[in-house]
């Protein structure tokens, strides 16, 4: 029952769809920063194909959120790397989830909050 919870809550918290296509796998809290890691979920199509191995994860990329409770919200993305057998290429599947601002590293929501109160996005704020 805890789980729907946290779900919940999370959801809330989260950019829209998030939780569609990652796991969130850690949280962790400092004085001034709370770090969530999210890691793509297992595409059931490619593990169960023959052709296709999941090869762990690329680096992750860090996306600033909302804050949470005077805390800067930083969110650790990491994507899964696929490799085709039959190849050896490397690949990554295409995700439909538009969650960073164009030319930022801030969610999309954040992005637009910061534009719209201060007119572009500025780097000296103290969650930005």
């Amino acid at each position: 029952m805890e789980d729907v919870f946290l779900k919940a809550i999370a959801s809330v918290v989260l950019p829209a769809q998030i939780l569609d296509y990652f796991t969130i796998v850690g949280v962790e809290q400092t004085k001034t920063e709370i770090h969530i890691s999210l890691d793509e979920r297992m595409n059931k199509e490619l593990s169960d194909d023959v052709h296709f191995e999941s090869k762990g994860f690329m680096e992750p990329v860090n996306v600033t959120d909302f804050p949470i409770r005077d805390h800067k919200v930083i969110l650790r993305i990491r994507r899964r790397r696929w490799t085709d057998t039959r190849t050896g290429k490397s690949f990554s599947i295409p995700i439909d989830l538009d969650v960073v601002a164009k030319g930022t590293r801030y969610s999309k929501e954040f992005g637009a909050f910061l534009k719209e109160t201060y007119g572009d996005v500025p780097g000296d704020l103290p969650y930005a």
